[in-house]
């Protein structure tokens, strides 16, 4: 039985140790570092039709820099028509107030926000998986 911090001589042992994600090694790792893609952010607004009825504009609020990570793609036959369907995720800092009726541009592209995360709790990056 080995102890922590003892090492096996054959290298057996170490396999256990190898599966643990730690720091950079995490899914959701995240640093000021690695935001490198200035996203905008836009604002929904109801604007007045005229006629007594609203419409939804999207007014651009802020940009900041983001931590942008493509996702595996699909595409799918959608009502007699091929659909394709851009899944990302984004890092940003936490100090942004933010719902997920807003939306998102990255790299000339308009996503929708599907969910936002606090990263691990610690009120410092927001995790936000969006579509396009």
């Amino acid at each position: 039985m080995k102890r922590l911090g003892e090492f096996a001589n054959v290298g057996l042992d170490y396999h256990q140790y190898y599966n643990m994600r730690i720091g950079l090694h995490k899914d959701n790792y995240v640093d000021a570092n690695s935001m490198t893609r200035l996203v905008d952010v836009y604002q929904p607004t109801q604007t007045s039709d005229g006629q007594g009825g609203y419409s939804t504009t999207f007014t651009k609020v802020a940009t900041v820099w983001g931590d942008y990570r493509p996702q595996p793609q699909n595409r799918a036959i959608q009502e007699s028509q091929l659909s394709f369907n851009r899944y990302a995720k984004l890092f940003i800092r936490y100090d942004l107030t933010i719902s997920d009726t807003y939306q998102l541009e990255v790299e000339g592209q308009r996503f929708t926000i599907h969910s936002i995360k606090d990263v691990d709790n610690a009120h410092r990056f927001w995790e936000i998986e969006m579509y396009a």
